[in-house]
């Protein structure tokens, strides 16, 4: 993996420089921003010469901290959320260190004064949040023209391989290039998903020595060890990193938990779904709280939107679907209308398309924006949905899908949610039901609270971001 020292420059540069700007910031906040009634004791603003010295201090003790925590240690595919909580949390061992400096600091006549310090944890921790997001967009349209990105080859062929190469296309971030694929058996055709398919997976050794691969994903279905072994030894003094994808991913990533012992990866299948009443009662107390919240707080803008649909297209304001919700139950589920009121007229139930000419003008808008799916609120407020869990579909995909996909089942043990990790990932509109099935079966075994929460917060970045809404 290519270790991207401009990034980790970029970040602690950043850093130094927003840790230091926070406390002229601060200074300003707490001293101009509204002098009148927030002067210190004395009466008398402190001078700015007292703070500026310690601005750069505080910056580089920042940066210190940061990197003793491990801050700028760079993982790959980590999101921008995950990013965040470990930045804050950072920030608050920051904030312990300056505050004991301050209380070190002795001068006769002057002090720091407290508040400044509570506003430059609030400053840097905006700063912050803002200088990470503005370096992942850069980071992510570099990748997108290969710069950075590490160039990989998938060796093999089936659902692992397949699933491998959507995901390294669909998410840049993670900073993959395909370079193309070796199929195991015949080649069936000259590309995958617009990536050449180069030749046997015998060829790697050729292949791999020609250069422009720097690491190879070895994704073979029911491969030996010792036939493993060979085709990394054969690549051994090439220099190029391999990655084993388990055969069995669809499973692995839904039925097995990983543990070790001494440093030995062991892994362990679970014994179907854990969901117990306590776990449901608290989800339930979330769910309601938050769709209670939601229907107060956004009334404006539902209010707004009814009133939008109702001037510009002729038919009511809301559409009452049947979806199936917990245990196969059928509810009726509430959307703004964002098409014609004759759209399944001549199709019957179909899922939207890009570019669908069903779409009103405002129903074009807000389901980009999600706004459609609002008055689902009042189904989470009765019970039938959650803030967060599988997409409630209508009863004749589930019959079909429960006819031709394992598991599929086990989605109708939970609610439905508003917001699905399969959605948070951008996996929605025509994406193929397998896909999200795979995420949908991850989320409903490994649910909590942060993991809700997790998911909220990215589902309202990816409302101007994702790229599959239509």
């Amino acid at each position: 993996m290519k270790t991207p020292l401009r990034l980790i420059a970029a970040r602690i540069v950043t850093d130094f420089a927003v840790g230091s700007l926070a406390v002229v910031v601060s200074y300003w906040i707490r001293y101009s921003l509204n002098p009148g009634h927030i002067k210190p004791t004395g009466g008398e603003a402190p001078d700015l010469h007292h703070y500026l010295p310690a601005a750069p201090a505080v910056g580089l003790l920042l940066v210190v901290v940061f990197a003793a925590m491990g801050a700028y240690r760079y993982r790959r595919g980590l999101q921008y959320i995950d990013e965040l909580f470990a930045t804050l949390g950072a920030l608050i061992v920051t904030a312990v260190v300056v505050l004991a400096a301050m209380g070190l600091y002795r001068e006769p006549s002057f002090e720091f004064s407290r508040l400044v310090f509570v506003d430059w944890v609030v400053v840097a921790g905006v700063l912050l949040a803002l200088a990470r997001y503005a370096l992942r967009r850069l980071q992510a349209r570099g990748r997108k023209r290969g710069v950075g990105a590490d160039r990989a080859l998938v060796v093999g062929w089936g659902a692992a391989a397949d699933l491998l190469v959507q995901r390294i296309r669909m998410f840049p971030d993670y900073g993959y290039q395909l370079v193309g694929i070796l199929a195991d058996g015949l080649r069936p055709v000259e590309e995958l998903a617009g990536v050449q398919v180069l030749g046997h997976v015998d060829e790697l050794p050729a292949v791999v020595g020609k250069g422009g691969v720097d690491v190879v994903f070895m994704a073979l279905s029911d491969v030996s060890s010792e036939r493993l072994l060979t085709l990394m030894e054969s690549c051994e003094e090439t220099g190029v990193e391999f990655r084993i994808v388990p055969s069995m991913l669809e499973i692995m990533t839904t039925q097995v938990t990983a543990d070790h012992l001494d440093g030995i990866p062991l892994l362990q299948f679970r014994r179907g779904l854990d969901i117990d009443r306590p776990s449901r009662a608290f989800k339930r107390a979330f769910d309601v709280v938050c769709a209670a919240l939601g229907l107060v707080l956004l009334s404006p803008l539902l209010g707004l939107i009814a009133l939008l649909v109702k001037l510009t297209s002729p038919g009511p304001v809301l559409v009452h679907q049947e979806r199936v919700g917990l245990e196969g139950r059928v509810f009726r589920m509430h959307k703004f209308r964002s098409m014609r009121v004759d759209a399944e007229r001549a199709t019957g139930p179909v899922w939207a398309s890009p570019g669908d000419p069903r779409r009103t003008g405002v129903g074009r808008v807000i389901r980009r924006l999600s706004f459609d799916e609002l008055p689902q609120l009042w189904n989470i407020l009765r019970g039938e949905m959650s803030m967060v869990g599988p997409r409630a579909e209508r009863p004749n995909f589930v019959r079909e899908f429960l006819g031709r996909l394992d598991r599929y089942q086990d989605r109708l043990r939970v609610r439905p949610g508003l917001a699905g990790w399969a959605q948070a990932n951008d996996l929605r509109g025509q994406t193929p039901v397998e896909e999200r099935l795979i995420y949908d079966l991850y989320y409903i075994e490994n649910w909590s609270l942060a993991f809700d929460l997790k998911i909220l917060l990215i589902t309202l970045f990816r409302v101007w971001t994702h790229k599959n809404a239509y």
